[in-house]
């Protein structure tokens, strides 16, 4: 799509890029969530499962260690797989039951 500045063309607007890494930037219409949004599941599954403070630690830990909040770097899909991952090792919960809320 060209790009036009106060009247002149410019080009192809570039895309916003990380400037740490240089990845540019997902603008698909499925956009990435926020560790926000994983922790909530995490709190919705304590609701139906006894969960220790520390599994919930543990869980954020690793999520921020594996980038799980890297907009520029995971898609939605890939960051649900990595979540259904982290979960199934630190909890002893049904896949179904992640799987649930993660679709919901």
């Amino acid at each position: 799509m060209p790009y036009f500045y106060k009247g002149r063309e410019r080009g192809l607007k570039p895309h916003p890029y990380c400037a740490e890494c240089g990845l540019v930037k997902n603008l698909s219409s499925e956009r990435p969530r926020q560790i926000g949004y994983f922790i909530n599941l995490i709190a919705k599954i304590g609701n139906r499962y006894k969960i220790a403070q520390v599994q919930v630690r543990l869980m954020v830990l690793e999520m921020q260690q594996q980038g799980l909040e890297d907009s520029y770097g995971m898609d939605r899909q890939q960051q649900e797989k990595l979540f259904l991952k982290i979960a199934k090792r630190c909890l002893n919960v049904p896949e179904r039951v992640i799987l649930e809320l993660i679709g919901s």
